[in-house]
């Protein structure tokens, strides 16, 4: 009986050391696994989480940023075009021409295509047409750029100057090459001189004088401190009063051997008008020629009149030659404007808007027809009665939930890396598994 139990005993021994050592066989194979699992679905996870940002970071965002600011510089541009088109009456071929320039201008200078339609909206309501707008826009661009200053108002200036002095929008060009050579050679800007010219410029047209004799009056002016509006309303007096003296004005007048007029009856150019005056009060004294400047040019002439004839000749004659040889000055001094750092990356943002304008006429249509599509879809949904309504607002909830279900799928991957952790901690334990 003893040899019974002895070997039973024995047989139970071996079998539970059999059990005992597939059991641990079990358990490591499982830890192999669970930590490859792990290893596995964290590796999946960074993985798609990598390339779920890359996506987002480097493609999704920037093309939605490249496609927003496409459409905002076609929208800005349409819209700045469209004032164009109400104000001068362009329309098809005409009207295209235009929107053709002003995206070149924006393309090649430092002002954008924008920028160059709000300065054709000037010259659509100083009255210029299309051929006029045409070309008229670049030199005013090139004086804007010489100048540093907003393109609207050298687009003002530029077209309310050449109206005022009976120019036309062919002289454009000279009109900015002279304005830029006495903005440069004088202490005045171009914002100043457009300030005088409201003054001036229409009285010195009438009289037939020239854009250079009326600039070299006032940049010689300017330079004894009598600027902008101050130096127009100057010369307009001293003007007014040698066309239409008074007698007091005549006498003083007939004492210099001054006078309006050549030999010949035709009037005199502004040049040798001031020519004369200096001539003619050369070899006076400070106090004769203050008593004849007052007489002549009054209180509000008095200073003007007296800087003419005080500039040296050297600065007079200086500022005409300047002046009288100003051919492609604007576009010498734009190029030196604009050869820097700064410079280039402003022609740069202006080649990108127009890109961008290039890229928004692509987008426009297919956002059209979403838009048109969905103010569809609208209408057809304002069309339903109240239970309809109903329905879609409990569906409408259903989907927003699937947000946040996706959401919880997308966590899964790292939720079953964290259960084979677990798992791992009890196949240290086989009494635990087997309870499990």
């Amino acid at each position: 009986m003893s040899i019974e139990v002895g070997s039973a005993y024995a047989t139970l021994r071996v079998k539970l050391d059999e059990w005992n050592q597939g059991l641990e066989t079990a358990i490591n194979s499982l830890q192999g696994y669970g930590s490859r699992l792990q290893v596995s679905m964290d590796s999946v996870g960074k993985k798609l989480t990598s390339a779920g940002k890359n996506l987002t970071t480097k493609v999704t965002l920037p093309i939605v940023g490249i496609g927003t600011a496409a459409m905002k510089a076609s929208i800005d541009f349409e819209s700045a075009m469209d004032k164009v088109a109400s104000l001068s009456g362009a329309q098809g071929e005409q009207f295209d021409s235009l929107r053709d320039k002003a995206i070149e201008m924006g393309a090649k200078t430092m002002y954008s295509a924008t920028e160059s339609a709000e300065a054709l909206q000037y010259m659509a309501l100083a009255g210029w047409n299309t051929k006029e707008m045409l070309v008229g826009l670049e030199p005013v661009l090139k004086l804007a750029g010489a100048a540093g200053m907003d393109l609207g108002t050298a687009s003002n200036i530029v077209t309310n100057g050449l109206i005022a002095m009976g120019l036309s929008a062919n002289d454009a060009a000279h009109f900015a090459d002279v304005m830029a050579v006495t903005m440069s050679k004088s202490s005045t800007d171009v914002n100043q001189l457009g300030e005088a010219f409201k003054y001036v410029a229409p009285l010195a047209g009438s009289m037939g004088y020239s854009i250079e004799d009326l600039s070299l009056a006032l940049g010689i002016m300017a330079n004894a401190g009598i600027q902008a509006s101050q130096g127009g309303t100057s010369l307009r007096r001293i003007l007014l009063n040698l066309s239409d003296p008074t007698d007091e004005v005549a006498v003083a007048m007939e004492k210099l051997g001054i006078s309006m007029f050549n030999p010949d009856g035709s009037a005199k150019s502004l040049y040798d008008l001031m020519v004369e005056l200096r001539g003619a009060m050369k070899g006076l004294t400070d106090e004769e020629k203050a008593q004849y400047a007052a007489t002549i040019a009054g209180s509000t002439g008095l200073s003007g009149l007296l800087a003419i004839v005080d500039a040296s000749d050297e600065k007079f004659n200086g500022l005409a030659n300047a002046i009288n040889t100003s051919d492609n000055a604007a576009l010498n001094m734009y190029d030196t404007m604009t050869n820097n750092l700064k410079g280039s990356l402003d022609e740069l943002m202006s080649a990108l808007e127009a890109l961008g304008i290039s890229l928004g006429e692509i987008l426009t249509p297919i956002i059209t027809n979403v838009v048109r599509t969905l103010q569809g879809w609208v209408e057809k949904l304002d069309d339903l009665d109240e239970t309809q309504k109903q329905q879609i607002i409990q569906i409408a909830l259903v989907v927003a939930a699937i947000g946040p279900l996706i959401l919880i799928v997308g966590k899964l991957f790292t939720a079953i890396s964290t259960v084979v952790k677990f798992v791992q901690l009890l196949s240290a334990n086989p009494i635990i598994i087997l309870v499990a």
